[in-house]
């Protein structure tokens, strides 16, 4: 028989120990590689909307790491989010500015945000 609740109280969630592990370490150059991972399998499935998430919890743990906004950057440019995408691959350029991957990804983003500039007479 479950145990009555006081009502008005929600029952409490238990917390995961892996989090509760990852916000004990923060910020640390160790922690995000998993969630990239699965961020990675996610977006190659086309699933960006749960793929970001995991990438934001990515780059909070780990913000030394400039691939993780770069890929952060990447989800958001494919959600439709042009300009949040910018804010995030600028980052990892500041972070890493002779990155090809990077450098690529902005060029892209910033195509992408020209052309949906409205073009004057």
């Amino acid at each position: 028989m479950p145990s009555p609740r006081r009502p008005g109280r929600k029952k409490a969630r238990k917390r995961d120990p892996d989090e509760l592990r990852e916000e004990a370490l923060r910020p640390s150059p160790y922690l995000g590689y998993d969630r990239v991972r699965l961020a990675a399998y996610l977006m190659g499935r086309g699933a960006y909307d749960l793929a970001e998430p995991q990438l934001r919890r990515a780059v909070w743990l780990n913000p030394f790491e400039a691939a993780f906004k770069q890929h952060l950057a990447w989800c958001l440019h494919k959600l439709g989010r042009g300009a949040e995408a910018r804010d995030w691959i600028r980052q990892a350029l500041e972070q890493k500015p002779d990155d090809p991957d990077t450098r690529r990804v902005s060029r892209i983003i910033e195509t992408s945000l020209a052309d949906q500039r409205p073009r004057s007479l």
